[in-house]
């Protein structure tokens, strides 16, 4: 099996773009006997040198996540493009949860405005995004992780594809 490839070679500006808009994300993480936990994403922000990743979810939504991710650090992210099926799936295991920093909010208000955008053409309305993305400000809460392997996960032959360092 190959190294792990580090993370300022796994997101790119061109990842940096795909996974901060206009995707959907699931959070996954373990608990006890590597029971799996997942909670819909609701956005994405990634430090200007690309090392590390920040999502947001809901508290209420992902209750058990968020306590498996304090109990064992581990994370898996998946992004996926609902217009094209493009996926790309990162993992770390030093995720943290966090408090929100100054502009998180906004940014995952901005975010969950992006994704009404991309289900609009497929036929889904802006009320039922918000529906199932919406959260209120004090309810969010933020994974903090530095990704350690990345995958491609798009439907076809290269699904689970070692994303290539660039």
């Amino acid at each position: 099996m190959s190294e792990p490839v580090s993370a300022s070679t796994l997101l790119d500006a061109e990842t940096i773009e795909f996974v901060t808009r206009r995707v959907s994300l699931t959070v996954a993480g373990r608990g006890p006997g590597n029971r799996p936990s997942s909670a819909r994403g609701c956005g994405c922000r990634v430090t200007p040198d690309g090392r590390r990743m920040t999502v947001f979810v809901s508290r209420p939504q992902a209750a058990a996540l968020l306590h498996d991710i304090e109990a064992h650090g581990a994370i898996a992210v998946a992004f996926s493009r609902p217009t094209t099926h493009r996926t790309m799936q990162f993992k770390g295991s030093d995720a943290q949860v966090l408090p929100l920093a100054p502009g998180d909010a906004q940014l995952v208000s901005a975010f969950v405005g992006s994704f009404v955008v991309e289900l609009s053409p497929l036929g889904h309305s802006a009320p039922f995004v918000h529906a199932v993305l919406g959260a209120r400000p004090e309810d969010l809460a933020a994974i903090a992780f530095t990704p350690s392997d990345g995958y491609a996960q798009t439907p076809g032959p290269g699904a689970g594809a070692r994303l290539p360092g660039r």
